[in-house]
């Protein structure tokens, strides 16, 4: 009865997993009609799913009934928890069910607690694949020095965030550029340890990666041209202005109010992290470390030029002009 849970928001690893079960379980002959790819997010397709799993494979091998954005775990459900509890002492030792989901299981929901039970019995396996935050550097660069490793590839100084300017937290993105780095450095090297220097990453990785955690980073630094460089790429890669100008302003507000109540004394960070709605305590740290170094009233005139520019881009003025006049005088 190998119950297999897999959960988190890199998709590419999760999907590798799967298909590495599916290859090493599932006899190639028979895998058309022993392999079932359900949907979640549809009721009759759950239903199929705790239905099949009840069905011996054919022929040689096993059985692979995957069943994504699994919501068995993540929504209350009585009627599909109960089912569930009926019919997994009943699967076949020879079949596998995966249960895919982006979120993480949520422990307050009974079926998690249930599970949760079978996972301490070894009869349920969870797995968790998960990408860094987009804000989170430091986390990126860990994500990305441990699958360059795991490709024997060694990165030295400044690859590293050249590579993450360049594809972000793109996993699938990741591992494309650096198999492609992988097969070059292999051809040009004649060391068996593979280096990627920051002069080969600008040949090998084709794409400038920006966003709005970038854009506020350089404001942060008041590295205005920098930051009015990002924001020129985001514009002309198809960003709307307004949608653009409204995840700075929530950025900045974020990051101003953070350094406010810090700076007052404010010591409850659960406290501070509702009021500037940070849906992840751990950032706090992130920030904290981020506007140490920037003051108060930096981050007030940025706001207030940000609103202005706001107010601007409505009235249908030039989007790269707007920017550059309202935030070339912070620097």
């Amino acid at each position: 009865m190998p119950i297999q849970i897999i959960w988190g928001n890199d998709l590419n690893a999760s999907n590798k997993f799967i298909q590495k079960i599916i290859d090493q379980k599932v006899s190639k002959t028979w895998g058309e009609i022993n392999i079932s790819f359900l949907n979640g997010d549809e009721e009759n397709q759950i239903n199929k799913a705790l239905d099949e799993i009840l069905t011996p494979p054919l022929g040689d091998g096993s059985r692979v009934v995957v069943l994504k954005n699994n919501p068995m775990f993540t929504n209350k459900n009585e009627e599909l928890r109960i089912k569930f509890e009926k019919v997994y002492r009943n699967i076949p030792s020879n079949t596998y069910f995966i249960l895919q989901n982006t979120k993480k299981p949520d422990t307050r929901l009974k079926s998690t607690k249930f599970v949760q039970n079978l996972i301490k019995k070894n009869l349920v396996i969870e797995t968790s694949f998960c990408l860094p935050d987009i804000w989170d550097y430091e986390g990126q660069k860990r994500y990305l020095e441990a699958t360059s490793n795991a490709m024997n590839i060694h990165l030295d100084k400044g690859a590293a965030e050249l590579i993450i300017n360049s594809v972000g937290n793109d996993s699938f993105k990741l591992m494309s550029e650096l198999a492609k780095a992988k097969i070059y450095l292999s051809a040009s090297s004649k060391n068996k340890e593979l280096v990627l220097k920051s002069n080969d990453v600008e040949k090998i990785f084709n794409d400038h990666q920006s966003n709005i955690f970038k854009v506020t980073d350089h404001l942060l630094q008041k590295n205005i041209s920098e930051s009015l460089k990002e924001i020129d790429f985001l514009l002309k890669k198809g960003e709307p202005a307004l949608r653009l100008n409204a995840g700075l302003i929530s950025q900045i507000r974020m990051h101003t109010i953070v350094k406010l109540l810090n700076k007052s004394g404010e010591q409850d960070i659960s406290k501070i992290c509702k009021i500037a709605n940070i849906s992840n305590p751990r950032r706090f740290f992130f920030i904290i470390k981020k506007v140490k170094n920037t003051s108060s009233d930096f981050l007030i005139n940025l706001m207030s030029n940000l609103l202005d520019i706001d107010s601007s881009l409505k009235k249908g003025n030039n989007p790269i002009n707007v920017f550059i006049e309202n935030l070339v005088n912070l620097s």
